[in-house]
């Protein structure tokens, strides 16, 4: 099968293609739980819009020049697409807006901590399975299972950063709100 596949299919295509059906669903699932992109976490997609994102799609683009840089940009696209992807049913059926309003009132009602934690620790469970990949496959030029460890540890690192600025972000407009409400006359 092993020698089937190498002998038929060109690996920078197949990547090519993978990479391209991450990022499309990347860009669908974000589109399908916010549209006016209120809830995204990727500071650069939420200031730039809509067409930095299509823009990514070029990414798709990088296994013609490294098929490794094409294994580790393949695993973080896969991996939001299916995180996205399972948020799409509540943001739809609560919509995108009052979805917003709950997160905003929730960070209200507790501290940073308790968001910012859970965020990291699922980070390092993620980065752990990089981790032992790369324990398993040590040499980036035999064993494709270094690249896909690198893949794994840049999409835990991307869950630690949009999560936390996500987090920082929507706690300080709630506490900025909570102090406007405060000083309201009655």
């Amino acid at each position: 099968m092993h020698a089937f596949f190498y002998a038929h299919v060109q690996l920078d295509h197949l990547l090519c293609a993978l990479i391209l059906l991450g990022r499309l669903g990347d860009i669908g699932s974000t589109y399908l739980v916010t549209p006016q992109l209120r809830l995204e976490a990727n500071p650069l997609v939420r200031k730039l819009g809509w067409r930095f994102a299509v823009a990514t799609l070029f990414v798709c683009l990088i296994p013609y020049y490294s098929t490794a840089l094409g294994i580790v940009v393949l695993i973080p696209s896969l991996m939001v697409s299916a995180a996205n992807t399972s948020k799409i049913w509540f943001a739809r059926a609560y919509g995108e807006v009052a979805y917003g309003e709950l997160i905003l009132r929730l960070a209200r009602q507790t501290r940073l901590s308790q968001a910012l934690i859970p965020t990291w620790v699922a980070a390092l469970f993620i980065a752990l399975i990089g981790l032992v990949l790369l324990l398993l496959s040590p040499d980036p030029n035999q064993d494709w299972g270094f690249w896909f460890g690198i893949g794994f540890l840049s999409y835990a690192l991307v869950v630690a950063l949009y999560g936390s600025l996500f987090f920082v972000r929507l706690f300080r407009r709630a506490h900025a709100n909570r102090e406007d409400l405060a000083n309201r006359p009655s």
